[in-house]
């Protein structure tokens, strides 16, 4: 073979060679975040991006710190390594963020995959710049992660998680397609949209895997959500006449029974057995007398699910004479009986969730309260306000307050109040009642109130 056929037989084996080769995965410098446990230091090898979007504000922090001034009461331990990140995202419209460049670019058009564990601390109390009192930072966020061309130049959205509402930790999968090169990669604490105001929230990050290239047919592997069906009792209330009660439940697609959560009474309890190969939850309770209230939750990297019950216990015992007492009025009753048609009052101790209208089960008490007043005089009829704080646009803010007074009197209804009673109207930001642009100010103008229109009937 002459020179110069053994160089082009060479160069085809060598450019043919590097075509087929698989490409090797991209590993990220201290996936697991590993440093000395520090409020606002970014683990080695990551780079704070608060530095350059919010320099007012200080970096993200290392977890968990023995010190109790420095762990924001930040007790959980890392899923892998000693320690984890913490993000945090501020009602001051700031949130956290760190990047890192890559040891191989991401290419566009190509497909990838990547996973990391992710939850959320029930306690995170920290300060808010410009604020003495600290703020206990709950809210749920999610993950998004960004690819760029410089540190924390976000020029791409390659993925983005639910909310995180997990105490525990959860692998969350990811595949990226990226239409552009990305030399670098970005991991930002964010919130759900559109909101009044950003929530002060967390989100905690450890064990960040490499990433690897597929196909770009390949799927991620699908996991089934849990399904949570509580069978015993059989109803949704129960009563019964005995301390203890055998509950059994099914439930699918959860194989550990450390991702299964029985609250009886809004406590936790771990007495109760699972079994994965036949779906079968058994827990033999203990019952206070009156309305016991029974809740499952289950968990895995699809998703959650749960079911509820509630079993009345009476116990069996001989009647005596019931000596009835007139019942005292309540402080809302007292109120509104001395209220004269026109005039309104502010619903005290009635909250609503951020951006929802939703009631809660801390509201009710004071939403009874009305319902009581009402019921006892059978002629007056009410009209139930609602109003915003002046941070949203005016749409959204008619919209939420029209349904949170909407949601007030379907509650009202509900208890057996007839409707023509009642009226509901959404005033927005209308009426401000503070004009400050502080925190609590916003807090004052986010209210539901109540206005007599007629004691006649």
């Amino acid at each position: 073979m002459s020179r110069q056929l053994l160089l082009i037989a060479l160069n085809i084996l060598f450019f043919s060679s590097g075509l087929f080769a698989q490409e090797e995965a991209i590993v990220l410098n201290n996936p697991s975040f590993e440093d000395f446990p520090h409020p606002g230091h970014a683990p080695r090898g990551w780079y704070d991006c608060g530095n350059l979007n919010f320099p007012q504000e200080t970096p993200p922090d290392v977890h968990p710190a023995d010190d109790p001034l420095q762990s924001f009461g930040v007790t959980k331990k890392a899923t892998d390594g000693d320690t984890f990140l913490g993000l945090v995202v501020r009602e001051n419209d700031s949130w956290e963020s760190v990047a890192q460049r890559l040891k191989t670019p991401l290419q566009a058009g190509k497909c990838y995959t990547f996973s990391i564990a992710l939850s959320t601390s029930n306690k995170y109390e920290s300060a808010i710049r410009g604020q003495e009192k600290k703020v206990n930072f709950t809210a749920p966020l999610k993950l998004r992660i960004w690819g760029g061309t410089g540190y924390c130049g976000k020029k791409e959205l390659l993925a983005e998680s639910k909310l995180v509402t997990n105490i525990d930790w959860k692998e969350f999968a990811f595949k990226f397609e990226p239409k552009q090169k990305a030399s670098y990669i970005v991991l930002e604490a964010f919130f759900k949209t559109p909101v009044l105001s950003p929530p002060n929230g967390n989100i905690l990050l450890d064990n960040a895997s490499a990433i690897q290239p597929i196909p770009c047919d390949e799927e991620l592997p699908l996991v089934k959500k849990p399904e949570v069906n509580i069978t015993n009792p059989s109803s949704l209330k129960k009563t019964v006449t005995t301390n203890t009660f055998d509950l059994i439940a099914k439930i699918q697609n959860v194989t550990q029974e450390r991702k299964i959560l029985l609250k009886v009474n809004g406590r936790n309890t771990r007495n109760f057995t699972y079994n994965p190969s036949t779906n079968r939850l058994e827990a033999t309770l203990k019952l206070k007398e009156g309305v016991n209230k029974i809740t499952i939750k289950a968990s895995n990297s699809a998703g959650n699910a749960n079911d509820e019950t509630s079993i009345l216990y009476e116990p069996l015992v001989v009647q005596n004479p019931v000596v009835t007492t007139k019942p005292k009025k309540s402080e809302m009753e007292i109120k509104l009986d001395k209220l004269n048609e026109g005039q309104t009052i502010k619903v005290d101790k009635l909250f609503f969730d951020i951006d929802s209208y939703k009631v809660t089960e801390i509201s009710k008490p004071a939403l009874d309260e009305i319902y009581d007043y009402m019921r006892k005089d059978g002629r007056v009829k009410i009209e139930v306000g609602g109003h915003t704080n002046r941070r949203c646009q005016t749409d959204y803010c008619n919209e939420l307050s029209t349904n949170r007074a909407k949601a007030v009197v379907d509650y009202l209804v509900s208890k057996g109040i007839n409707a023509d009673r009642l009226k509901y109207k959404g005033y927005g930001k209308t009426k401000l009642v503070d004009f400050g642009k502080n925190q609590e100010a916003q807090k004052r103008n986010q209210r539901v109130e109540i206005k007599i229109i007629s004691k006649r009937g």
